[in-house]
């Protein structure tokens, strides 16, 4: 595939204060609903370092058009739900992934 097919969405989420850990558990927990879809390559959780109760998930998808019909599922309507509790505010931004390098360094993580 390559790498211009890939289809990146990032959702910036404001986690209500002290609910960061149990939010990072529920959607540990459900992330498999996203990883099980057929068109999903991957997902990322990443708490921001800059402000506090700020995370970022990234997904990768085949195409725009299969992470849309997901996006407009039943399935996902019930995702989301789980994760509302906890979030305060959000955005997603979605892109094209242009080049994807390899850095030297990932053949040596355990």
């Amino acid at each position: 595939m390559a790498d211009s097919e890939v289809f990146r969405v990032m959702l910036r989420m404001e986690v209500l204060p002290g609910k960061g850990e149990e939010f990072e558990k529920v959607w540990y927990d459900s992330a498999g609903t996203i990883t099980g879809q057929r068109a999903n390559l991957g997902q990322w959780l990443s708490r921001g370092d800059e402000e506090e109760g700020v995370y970022y998930i990234v997904s990768d998808w085949v195409s725009e058009e299969l992470f849309r019909e997901y996006e407009r599922s039943e399935e996902h309507v019930v995702h989301r739900g789980k994760l509302h509790p906890y979030r305060s505010k959000g955005s997603m931004q979605t892109m094209r992934v242009v080049h994807n390098l390899t850095g030297a360094g990932a053949g040596a993580r355990a």
